[in-house]
């Protein structure tokens, strides 16, 4: 019986599929058939096709040793050819290569040729140019002058303008001197605003300066002189308003 026989009656026995050998030994379904039919090329070599056959008996529970010595007897390992070892001797011998020009001397001497060019160049480059000069046309040079800059007139310094200082509003004085026994007097703006009230005695004097209207009320007219702006003036009645440009008149009733 061959080994690949073996193989098969191992897995029969152990009543397995090949698919079921295959995920047990996780070796692909199409190389245990191969291995079966006694081809053992596709394994890659006797070493992998052995390692093969050890995994196969465990699961099956076969004997190894066994099912590997049918394989040895039928697949003996192959002798080294003497050709191969004739070919890795002759890869171990050093091998004699042509000579090659030497490079470094060839640029070498390139490089004196093209220095040799430039030298003989720089010696006559001379007379070149002097040849080419004297055939060469001479350029006209036409020069136009320059605009002369127009002169700015003089700018005149500007008066600043000095602001206008509002006229401050007009304040008329009012002064009120008692004789005689005096009199009660109240002192009132437009707006109904007390600015004095009381009692001016005899020889009292009482200055008032406000920038509106002034509206007075004397209790005893006779006995209270007036002056506006430090001007005596007579009211009409004990009831009087002064305007603010000094001149007095009597509220309408």
């Amino acid at each position: 019986m061959s080994i690949g026989s073996e193989l098969t009656a191992a897995r029969e026995r152990a009543d397995m599929t090949i698919e079921q050998l295959s995920a047990s030994t996780r070796i692909r379904s199409g190389l245990l058939t191969a291995m079966e039919a006694d081809d053992f090329t596709r394994c890659g070599g006797n070493f992998y096709a052995r390692g093969h056959i050890r995994s196969i008996a465990r699961v099956v529970k076969a004997d190894p040793e066994a099912l590997l010595a049918k394989f040895d007897e039928t697949h003996p390992a192959p002798q080294p050819d003497r050709v191969r070892r004739e070919e890795r001797a002759n890869s171990k011998r050093p091998t004699l290569h042509p000579a090659r020009p030497r490079w470094a001397v060839v640029l070498g001497a390139i490089l004196v040729g093209l220095m040799g060019w430039g030298m003989v160049r720089l010696f006559t480059l001379p007379s070149d140019v002097e040849a080419n000069a004297s055939k060469s046309t001479p350029t006209v040079a036409v020069t136009t002058p320059a605009p002369k800059p127009t002169a700015k007139p003089p700018v005149k310094p500007t008066t600043p303008v000095k602001p206008t200082t509002p006229a401050a509003p007009l304040r008329t004085k009012l002064t009120l001197t008692a004789r005689g026994d005096g009199s009660y007097v109240t002192i009132r703006n437009s707006k109904g605003i007390r600015l004095f009230q009381g009692v001016l005695g005899p020889g009292s004097t009482q200055t008032i300066k406000y920038s509106g209207e002034i509206r007075v009320t004397l209790e005893n007219g006779s006995n209270i002189t007036v002056f506006i702006n430090d001007t005596k003036a007579t009211p009409p009645a004990k009831r009087f308003t002064i305007l603010p440009t000094g001149k007095i008149a009597t509220p309408e009733d």
